[in-house]
């Protein structure tokens, strides 16, 4: 009965001077406006870099030889799938998984006649690769690897191939033009074969896009004298089930008698843990900020709110009210404004959220990033929880001081007060 009777007071309180309670509110609200529509944007960043990378670069898992993750690097044609038909059409039975493509990834001399430069090649099929880039149900993904000049790979063009932006620039290529690729095959000789650029690409990777060049994997597998493939990559129909299809796949597999390994996207995306990881601490760093503003607004609010109500907290203290009632009657003011203001600034968040969405903003290309792209805000339930928990914390510690000071007056220097 008595904290029904002192959340009445608390909230009638506010409302006797309507003019500071607002302005605390809207500061209070604001700042979560402000949490909201910077961690949503942060959201939709990753979310688009991560499905840019599992659809241009890495898929949700890949498959390799047992081995190649800890010597693969230095010795590449060791570690090629044997049976790899044999694996895809196993993985593909797990109805979580939308897709088997495989690949073979060599280093390879590319030569335009006058510049010979060193490049990362893969043999990639062109069909399977173009799924992975256009899933159906794959938002926010768009295009894995775009190819904004010329076409595509084609799997019945054997002699054609495709360029990353980067280094079609430095060697100054445009589709149609004629190159030489030389390679060392996976018995130690060399083998070249001429090519004509069929297209120039961007994908989600700068240092791809400097250094790569794709070709239909029976070419890469004639060029390299072998049937054999380096990568089987696996994707998802949901990038959440990546985990539990990972496990579930890896003990399948094991019980087969495949010897393999599965790696997990997120293992291989260093660039996206690095902006994941710069990102985050910059919204740690705005919820400092916030905290702040919350605090000022309102340590301010119920400082004057008790400089006018001296006479009023000496009579109710003679009426025979504990200190301690005094002091939670005035940080049940402090939780009312925090609670409202955090309250306004969902509703605030998630209107402007909506709004700022539809429209769309406008941004340049991310770092490690060739292509201009739209961004949105992406509001996911904790960054809700997360502004409405700092407004309350923090209007409940703003009010400790002044509710403090409150309960400590002098009954009669109170009651003399002008």
């Amino acid at each position: 009965m008595k904290m029904t009777i002192f959340a009445s007071l608390a909230f009638r309180n506010l409302l006797r001077n309507r003019t500071r309670t607002l302005i605390t509110l809207s500061a209070i609200s604001f700042g979560c406006i402000g949490l909201i529509l910077v961690g949503g944007f942060f959201e939709d960043t990753f979310l688009r870099l991560r499905e840019g990378q599992i659809h241009s670069v890495y898929g949700h898992l890949q498959v390799h030889k047992q081995g190649f993750s800890t010597r693969g690097k230095t010795s590449p044609f060791e570690f090629l799938l044997e049976k790899p038909q044999d694996i895809a059409a196993f993985i593909k039975d797990d109805p979580n998984v939308a897709l088997v493509t495989p690949r073979i990834g060599f280093s390879a001399l590319l030569s335009t006649g006058e510049t010979t430069y060193g490049v990362f090649a893969q043999g990639v099929d062109p069909k399977g690769e173009d799924q992975l880039a256009t899933l159906d149900g794959v938002r926010h993904a768009e295009k894995g690897i775009a190819v904004f000049e010329g076409q595509d790979l084609e799997a019945e063009n054997s002699y054609d191939i495709v360029v990353g932006k980067g280094l079609a620039d430095t060697l100054n290529l445009k589709p149609s033009d004629r190159v030489t690729l030389l390679v060392t095959t996976v018995a130690g000789g060399l083998n070249a074969l001429d090519l004509t650029v069929q297209g120039i690409f961007f994908s989600a990777s700068e240092e791809f896009d400097d250094r790569g060049i794709r070709i239909p994997i029976r070419t890469a597998q004639s060029l390299l004298r072998t049937d054999k493939v380096q990568t089987l990559v696996v994707c998802l129909r949901k990038t959440e089930d990546t985990d539990r299809v990972l496990n579930s796949l890896r003990d399948r597999l094991t019980a087969q008698g495949f010897e393999v390994e599965l790696i997990p996207w997120y293992e291989m995306a260093d660039f996206y843990r690095r902006v994941v990881q710069l990102y985050r601490r910059q919204f740690h760093v705005l919820i400092i900020i916030v905290s702040g503003i919350v605090i000022l607004s309102i340590f301010n609010s119920m400082n004057m709110a008790i400089t006018e109500r001296t006479r009023e907290i000496g009579t109710i203290m003679a009426l025979g009210y504990r200190r301690s009632e005094i002091q939670q009657l005035f940080v049940a003011e402090g939780f009312f404004l925090g609670l409202i203001g955090g309250l306004l600034g969902l509703l605030g968040g998630i209107l402007s959220g909506s709004i700022i969405s539809a429209l769309g903003i406008p941004m340049p290309p991310p770092p490690g990033g060739t292509a201009a792209w739209t961004a949105a805000i992406e509001i996911k339930p904790y960054l809700l929880w997360t502004a409405l928990i700092v407004s309350l914390i923090s209007s409940i510690i703003s009010s400790f001081y002044p509710a403090r000071k409150a309960a400590h007056l002098v009954v009669a220097e109170a009651l003399r007060h002008v």
